[in-house]
């Protein structure tokens, strides 16, 4: 008999040490997938910034708030929340770095404002200015329409005599395309990008007569999926003449009325991935268009503790593919006290 209890003894053990490391594993997983506006305040708290313990109390914490808040019970939310705040402030400096502490708070103060009906939030703006590109001079009385991407808001304003513009009380960031027309016929394209951790953006856009060349292609991904809203730049290296846009729910872009100016340099932008592409070509009097389609592959991370990275010892540190020079940036950026 004792032998058999001492047999069930070690089954049961041996049978609860998945379970337990299932349970350990899993522990935070109540602040995955949580509705605004608890979404961001659940992704800071699974940071490995945050040790365990409290990671995993803070997290329940979180989720229970999202619960009450879900059936309209405000106020427990709103205690529960208060309840995070009380162990971050316990763990900062301890188990929680104390910048990052901060940064807990702040969010999870934020969700109690959107939560009580108080918050009111930051806005921003985009500043720009309308310049003629043979002459230079300001446009005013021009239409500037700007897109968010990502979002797909637009807003229009008009230049005022000096062609300038403003666009304010925005509360949405990421990148944008100013479209420009004006009266004469003139049009032209910048895009920009207002962050939230900036107040304004600025871009300038210059304003020309129709060319006669137009640019098609398709953005696609590194698995040569379509990309749909990722911005398109065109850019004429010999003129300075810029043209964007954003790819359409196929993937395709069209940029029209282009002013064929010789090299072309193509470059594409998904603002969510932060995937890229790039291509050339040659656009002229004797070429009214062209196709060039677009491969965007997402960044890698290379060297992610930032070993060497003024490359003061060389390539030491960097992971690199053919051959690479390294050239000091003064020689190919100028500043504005060198004169150039």
């Amino acid at each position: 008999m004792l032998r058999l209890i001492v047999l069930f003894s070690s089954l049961l053990t041996i049978s609860l040490i998945p379970l337990q490391t299932y349970a350990s594993n899993n522990g935070t997983a109540a602040c995955e997938a949580l509705p605004e506006p608890f979404q961001q305040l659940a992704t800071m708290t699974l940071d490995p910034s945050v040790e365990n313990p409290p990671q995993v109390g803070l997290c329940h914490r979180v989720a229970n708030a999202e619960k009450h808040f879900e059936k309209g019970s405000d106020d427990k939310a709103i205690q529960e929340l208060n309840k995070y705040i009380a162990g971050i402030n316990q763990g900062s400096g301890k188990s929680i770095e104390e910048s990052y502490a901060a940064a807990l708070v702040s969010e999870a103060e934020r969700v109690i404002s959107i939560i009580s009906g108080t918050f009111e939030p930051d806005t921003m703006a985009i500043n720009g200015g309308v310049f003629g590109y043979s002459d230079q001079a300001p446009v005013a009385e021009a239409t500037v329409t700007v897109s968010f991407i990502e979002s797909g808001s637009t807003f229009t304003v008009t230049t005022d005599s000096n062609g300038l513009f403003s666009i304010t009380d925005l509360t949405e960031s990421g990148v944008y395309v100013a479209n420009v027309t004006t009266s004469d016929g003139r049009t032209g394209s910048a895009q920009g990008s207002l962050l939230e951790t900036e107040s304004s953006s600025s871009v300038l856009v210059t304003v020309d007569l129709a060319g006669s060349s137009a640019i098609y292609g398709t953005v696609f991904d590194s698995s040569g999926q379509p990309v749909p809203g990722a911005l398109v730049t065109a850019i004429f290296p010999d003129t300075d003449r810029k043209y964007s846009t954003t790819s359409s729910a196929d993937g395709s872009f069209s940029l029209m009325n282009v002013h064929g100016d010789g090299t072309l340099l193509l470059v594409g932008f998904k603002n969510d991935t932060g995937a890229s592409g790039s291509t050339t070509g040659v656009l002229s009097s004797y070429t009214s268009q062209i196709t060039r389609n677009l491969t965007l592959k997402a960044p890698e991370t290379v060297n992610a503790e930032l070993l060497n990275s003024g490359f003061e010892n060389g390539l030491d540190g960097w992971s690199t593919e053919g051959s690479v020079t390294i050239i000091d940036r003064d020689l190919v950026f100028t500043t504005p006290d060198s004169g150039n």
